[in-house]
This record gives structure tokens, C-alpha cells and sequence, in this order.
């Protein structure tokens, strides 16, 4: 098949081989060894290029056709009911709701009065603001029950109305295909009572996506508003849109010159709004900022392993730099697959008064432990572009049930806690999926592996590319760039993967059978 093909199309099945040849060359070496080889990495992915682009050649070649046939009417109300149906035994099971993650510490803002921008505002006020109504009515638990039940309905909105946007795209059919999947698949269902800011980004980024294909087919007044309103909620519950957001607004203006331009300024308009509510929310609540230590894993990662691993090579000016960063010798808390446990020691003040110095450690460790800075960025990483066999990761895939991380200096009152209708479930839940993002069952599995979600969205991608559907593609770039980001996050979960999974539909969903000029 490969051999029948020229031009754009081998080129795309070429490129596509060399990086998931690039992806599972290292991602092996990295789940199997721990040590990148590079050199024995490169030769394999040499190997494996060409079978991955027949590969390639063979499926995607199926990804175009697509007629619109006469179909039964989309109801995106019924789609609505549908899917927040599907989500209540999960609630039953988890009553009142999963209040892990930064949820104890999001709740000490709005009880203290004491905010930072740490995590969103707006995600803050709404989580804060509902527990500790609860909180006035007598019960947390109830206050609790109330968010889960808000955020259940705000998740089943936002994925019946990107259903409809399908539908108006695609076709009825498409658009119910995507309601099942959105409706049945287990992580939607886990996710929906999981109170973490990523789960409404995820919603709000789904449905500013499907609008912004809508938008690049049929430009109207009411989308302009809709990627304006569902753009900006993104903006504001999660900083990794916004950096997604500017690469590609630079990226589409290059690309797409005047045919473009719609999505360009509706996409400018929800950025504005975006900064512009944090902006606003940051002044009411005379926020403090936040760590910036959240944006340099990658760097404290590749310090403490060479630290703690090739000391011998380092000179005593550069040891003693990073034990000022690592106060307490707490690179010794390296761990390859989160950067929380020497992060959370770093010294940012320390960083802040010396930025030029300390930057210059960091380049000049790094000529001498090269190696060693690529096997520390690669072991974060590879879960997030490797379909690992093993989840390894020391955090958990998904945290479930209640946190148990109060402090009496602020909390005098009792924290929600679990009344699970169904509490055997949950702990099977918090255990085989929770802990272990289901890779211990066969088959299932995989259904939650990370990087077999990230190649199933490059591969849509490269679809695009393929069929010469330049519009859609750039849309689907937004969704690679967010990814980027979260490359250089502090470490692989599965709620980080979750924005990805709610738009598979939508870069699934093939258009009228129309070829874009």
C-alpha cells in the first residue's frame, strides 16, 4: 500500500511512522531499563518506520469517506438526559461525591479568605462556595452532594451540546456515536463525581473545539459568542489553554491567512475574556500568585537525578547551588515519575533572587550529565506518549473517595465525608481503577492507557493531513499543543489525560463528504 503512495500522503504516513517509532523506542527504554540509550533508541525507531507507515497507509486511507445520508433528527435534550443518567450510579457509588486531590486546600481559601492563584479562582469559588453552603445548612455532605450534582449537569451539557455541534457537522449518526461514547465510556463516568478543575476544562474544551470546526464550515454571530463564552471558561480553570491558545492563534494566523481569520478572532475574543475574569477574580479576592515552581518539573527533575546520581561529575559550586534549591538535602527525594516530593521542597525565593545564576547551574550540569537530564525528562514523560504495559506511576491514576489532608488550624468543622450507597464498589474502584488505571484487567485496560489515548488523538491528526483537510487540522492542532503542555507537567494521571479523551469524538467525527480546497 505505502508504495502506491506520493506527495502529501506518503509524506504523512512517513512522519507519522518516525514519531510513534520515536515514541515507542523510547518509551520502552524508559518503562523497561529506566536508562535511555540513545543511540540503540534511534536505530530502532530507524527500524521501525517503515512497517508503522504501511501501517498507517492502511488506515488512514479508510478516513475519508463519509456521505451524509438522510438521518433521523440529533436531539441534543434527549442526548442530555441520556448521558447524565449514565453518570448517576456512578454518583450512588461515590456519594457525595471524590474530594481528593486539592480540594482541602482549595476549601482553607474560601475559609480562611486567604487566595492564591495557585489553583483556578473560578474552580476554587464554585467548589469553596457550594461546601461551604452545606457547611450553613448543617452538613458539608450536603453542600458536597450539591457540587457533584452541579458539575454531573454542567459535563452532560457541554457533551450533549458538542454532540449537536457534531451533528450539524457530521451527521445524526456521528453525533449519537458520540453520545454513547461519552455516556458509557467508564472514565466520563468516574470523572463526573470527581471533584478536579480538569474535568470541566475537559468539558469546556471538548465543546470550544467542536465550535471551532463549526466556525472554520459556517461562520456565524452565535458561534463567535459560543467559542467566546466556552473559550474563556477553559481559559479560566485551566493556565495550560491559555499557552495552548496563543502557540496556536501565532500558528493559525501563519497557516491559514484570511480563510482563518473567523477562528482567529473568536479564539482572541475567549482568550480576552479569560484573562480578563482571572483578572477580575484575582482582584476580588486580592489573590496571591502562585509557585512558580508549578512550571519547572522538568528543570528541579533533571537537578535532583543528577545530584543524586552523578555527583562525582559536579563541581562543589554546582552542588552547593542545588542544595540551595533543595534545602534539606531533598533531592534525595527523587522520584522518577512525579516531581511533587522534591518540588514541593524547592526553594523559589531562593530561585527568584538569582534567576541568571541558578539558570546557569542548570546549563552547566547539564553539559556534564546529558544523560542523565534526558532519562530524568523521558521518565516523567513516557506514560504520555508510550502504551505502557504497567501503570508505575506513584501517584494514582484517578484519586477516589474523600482526602484526609485537613488541618485543624483552619478546619474546626467536619470535612465531607464518604456515604457511599455502594461502598465494596467504590473500593474495588479506588484500587483496580483508582490506583491502577485498570491495567491489571486484560483488555479493559487499555481502554484507559494513556498513551494509547494520545496515539488514537494523533492519529485523527494525521488523518486531517492525509485527506487534505487543512481547516480541521489546524482546529486539531489545539488539542496537540495543549498536550505539549502537559508534557512539561509535574507527572502522568489520568486526570491530566481526561481533556483528551472528551475530544476524541469530535477529531474522530468525519465531515460531508466535501474536499476543503
Amino acid at each position: 500500500m505505502l508504495r502506491k503512495l506520493h506527495g502529501r500522503k506518503l509524506a504523512v504516513c512517513l512522519l507519522g511512522g518516525a514519531m510513534y517509532a520515536l515514541f515507542a523506542a523510547f518509551g520502552w527504554q524508559a518503562e523497561h531499563d529506566g536508562h535511555i540509550h540513545l543511540g540503540y533508541a534511534l536505530l530502532t525507531a530507524a527500524l521501525l518506520v517503515w512497517p508503522i507507515a504501511a501501517l498507517l497507509s492502511v488506515l488512514l486511507e479508510r478516513g475519508y469517506t463519509r456521505s451524509m445520508r438522510q438521518e433521523k433528527r440529533f436531539r441534543t435534550g434527549w442526548a442530555f438526559l441520556f448521558i447524565l443518567a449514565c453518570y448517576v450510579p456512578m454518583f450512588g457509588v461515590a456519594f457525595p461525591g471524590s474530594f481528593a486531590y486539592d480540594v482541602p486546600y482549595q476549601l482553607r481559601q474560601v475559609v480562611t479568605g486567604a487566595y492564591s492563584t495557585h489553583h483556578p479562582l473560578l474552580h476554587t469559588l464554585l467548589l469553596g462556595g457550594l461546601l461551604q453552603l452545606g457547611r450553613a445548612l448543617g452538613n458539608m455532605d450536603i453542600g458536597a452532594a450539591i457540587y457533584t450534582a452541579v458539575q454531573m449537569g454542567l459535563m452532560a451539557g457541554c457533551f450533549a451540546l458538542t454532540c449537536g455541534s457534531i451533528a450539524r457537522q457530521c451527521g445524526a449518526r456521528a453525533a449519537k456515536r458520540s453520545a454513547v461514547f461519552f455516556a458509557l465510556y467508564p472514565l466520563h463516568m468516574v470523572m463526573a463525581v470527581n471533584a478536579t478543575k480538569d474535568v470541566l476544562f475537559g468539558g469546556f474544551f471538548a465543546l470550544t473545539l467542536a465550535f471551532l470546526n463549526e466556525m472554520n464550515a459556517k461562520p456565524t454571530r452565535s458561534l463567535y459568542a459560543k467559542i467566546a463564552a466556552c473559550g474563556a471558561l477553559a481559559v479560566m480553570l485551566r493556565n495550560n489553554m491559555a499557552y495552548a491558545a496563543l502557540a496556536w492563534l501565532a500558528l493559525w494566523s501563519v497557516g491559514s491567512r484570511r480563510k482563518g481569520r473567523n477562528a482567529a478572532l473568536a479564539m482572541l475574543l475567549a482568550l480576552a475574556l479569560g484573562f480578563g475574569g482571572n483578572a477580575a477574580l484575582k482582584s476580588t479576592t486580592h489573590a496571591a500568585d502562585g509557585d512558580m515552581s508549578e512550571m519547572l518539573s522538568w528543570p528541579i527533575q533533571q537537578l535532583a537525578r543528577a545530584r543524586l546520581e552523578d555527583g562525582d561529575k559536579l563541581s562543589d559550586a554546582e552542588k552547593a547551588a542545588i542544595d540551595e534549591l533543595m534545602p534539606g538535602e531533598a533531592w534525595k527525594l527523587y522520584d522518577p515519575t512525579i516531581s511533587d516530593p522534591v518540588k514541593f521542597e524547592f526553594d523559589t525565593q531562593a530561585f527568584r533572587t538569582d534567576m541568571k545564576k541558578y539558570t546557569g547551574i542548570w546549563l552547566s550540569v547539564g553539559q556534564k550529565c546529558a544523560g542523565t537530564y534526558l532519562d530524568a525528562a523521558v521518565a516523567l514523560i513516557y506514560p504520555f506518549f508510550y502504551p505502557y504495559r504497567e501503570y508505575r506511576v506513584s501517584g494514582y491514576y484517578v484519586q477516589m473517595g474523600m482526602s484526609e489532608a485537613y488541618d485543624a488550624s483552619w478546619c474546626d468543622f467536619d470535612p465531607p465525608e464518604s456515604r457511599s450507597l455502594f461502598p465494596r464498589v467504590l473500593t474495588s474502584l479506588m484500587w483496580r481503577f483508582g490506583a491502577k488505571g485498570a491495567m491489571q484487567m486484560p483488555v479493559i485496560g487499555w481502554l484507559f492507557n494513556t498513551g494509547v489515548i494520545v496515539w488514537t488523538m494523533l492519529f485523527f491528526v494525521f488523518r486531517e493531513i492525509y485527506w487534505g483537510r487543512w481547516k480541521r487540522f489546524g482546529t486539531a492542532l489545539l488539542p496537540v499543543l495543549l498536550w505539549g503542555t502537559y508534557l512539561l507537567g509535574p507527572v502522568m494521571a489520568g486526570r491530566y489525560i481526561y481533556p483528551f479523551v472528551c475530544v476524541l469524538p469530535v477529531l474522530a467525527a468525519r465531515p460531508e463528504r466535501k474536499k476543503e480546497a
